[in-house]
């Protein structure tokens, strides 16, 4: 005997679809509001005791105009397939390695895809699946999934499908099918799911992926299919407190389930589905949807560490804090070469005018003539020996290589990290801007973690220096 209140269950939980209101064209839509208001507007003001009969008459006069549109046909940009946009169109089936995901795609689209009957997956690398028992379908996108036993981060295999997205020109999600075990209830344990989920529309159209996001609860654990959705829908409504997303939930009935017990109590009461009846509920939730929405990709660059591309796909490190300084190094004013060469041009003038001098006579000439000619690389090489001295006598006169400033005084030219030393902009990220997870954590040794975002510039942008 079925219990009261599982019969009252649908298996998806949403309410029954009844007489769906036509769609109304959207210039006679708009007439017919302004037409109301005048008429009531109208009708109160010169007649005061009417107002009653004149709010009737609205009501009669806005249904009767409402039968009428229901007649017209939709508004071109109304229509589902005029909405999606240019390019490609794809469902994202993402939730943990091992909740059915790839079972569920291979329902829906009659692929043959590796499943496994464990809580681990199999998907290794982000798959594009054509449907192959629906016309004009969607692409489905595929992968091993967040907590992923084979090692991969979660932030990995977001930006795994984002760069599928990518590479196969795919702008347009008509829906996220989230699938999530039916047990689990903790929003802590959804809550980096939905901040990845929520990703996939940014800027103008965050927050606008949920009217497209279908929660799948694999099993049945609760009374009720929002019970089995409600640490999902708790994680996304965290995030977006309007979030509406799809809620649905089954398990996957097996032979002897659908042999000895009659469609009526495996479907409502134990909520054992076939494949079948798994893929109409799938359609007929889909068919709901909004059009779909855009996943846009913008090319941006990091100021602090010069990754460029869209920034869901930057690596989640970059450089600490940016301190003043120069790239260069230190060097003597005077090089080797300009001193050598100095004092080398000073003793062949000495030389020269010995000769000439002691030749015609007047020797004593060349005594004032000598020092005159070798104090510029005498001062030089001087000057060179107390730079590289040590105590009492050494100077600190040297000059930066990358812009010719005084070593004591001189202004810095550019910017660089303060933990790792390299120029701001450039180099390699020296530490994470997220905290990583546990499979990221045990590929790496040791690591800091500094809370802040990308310092994000249009990628043609030039890099900031000091002047």
């Amino acid at each position: 005997m079925v219990e009261d209140e599982d019969r009252e269950l649908l298996l998806d939980g949403t309410e029954d679809e009844g007489d769906e209101e036509p769609v109304q064209p959207t210039g006679w839509r708009v007439a017919n509001n302004l037409f109301s208001s005048f008429f009531t507007s109208i009708s109160t003001i010169l007649f005061p005791t009417w107002s009653e009969q004149a709010s009737g008459m609205t009501t009669y006069l806005y249904s009767m105009t409402n039968s009428l549109l229901g007649t017209f046909p939709q508004d071109e940009d109304q229509s589902t397939e005029n909405l999606e946009h240019n390019g490609k169109t794809c469902i994202m089936v993402v939730g943990k390695s091992g909740t059915g995901k790839t079972t569920l795609l291979n329902i829906y689209t009659g692929a043959k895809q590796e499943v496994s009957s464990q809580a681990m997956g199999v998907t290794n690398d982000t798959v594009m699946i054509e449907d192959t028992l629906h016309e004009h379908a969607p692409v489905w996108f595929d992968n091993p999934g967040w907590s992923d036993p084979g090692g991969r981060s979660d932030s990995k295999v977001f930006k795994d499908y984002l760069r599928k997205m990518q590479d196969e020109q795919v702008s347009n999600l008509k829906a996220v099918v989230w699938c999530v075990p039916s047990f689990c209830r903790n929003v802590s344990d959804l809550k980096g799911e939905a901040k990845f989920i929520d990703q996939f529309t940014v800027e103008e159209e965050a927050g606008n992926i949920w009217s497209n996001v279908i929660i799948v609860a694999m099993g049945k654990t609760h009374a009720t299919v929002e019970l089995d959705c409600q640490g999902a829908r708790n994680a996304a409504r965290e995030l977006r407190g309007y979030a509406e997303p799809t809620c649905l939930g089954w398990g996957l009935a097996t032979p002897d389930i659908v042999e000895e017990v009659s469609p009526r109590v495996r479907i409502e009461k134990f909520r054992e589905l076939t494949t079948e009846e798994i893929r109409e509920r799938m359609e007929e939730a889909i068919k709901k949807l909004p059009p779909p929405v855009q996943v846009l990709f913008s090319n941006q660059r990091c100021k602090a560490c010069g990754q460029t591309g869209d920034p869901r796909l930057m690596e989640d490190k970059c450089h600490r804090r940016k301190k003043p300084a120069h790239h260069g190094e230190l060097v003597q004013r005077f090089s080797k070469l300009v001193t050598g060469a100095t004092l080398a041009v000073g003793a062949v003038a000495a030389t020269v005018i010995f000769g000439v001098c002691m030749a015609t006579g007047i020797g004593e000439l060349s005594l004032i003539a000598f020092p005159i000619l070798m104090t510029p690389g005498g001062t030089m090489a001087g000057h060179r020996l107390l730079n590289t001295a040590s105590g009492a006598f050494k100077i600190n006169d040297k000059i930066w290589s990358c812009c010719g400033a005084a070593e004591v005084g001189g202004k810095e030219c550019t910017y660089i990290c303060d933990l790792c030393g390299v120029k701001w902009g450039k180099g390699e990220p020296c530490v994470f801007i997220r905290n990583p997870d546990n499979n990221l954590r045990e590929q790496i040794s040791s690591h800091e973690v500094v809370n802040k975002d990308h310092e994000l510039v249009p990628a043609d942008q030039l890099d900031e220096n000091l002047d």
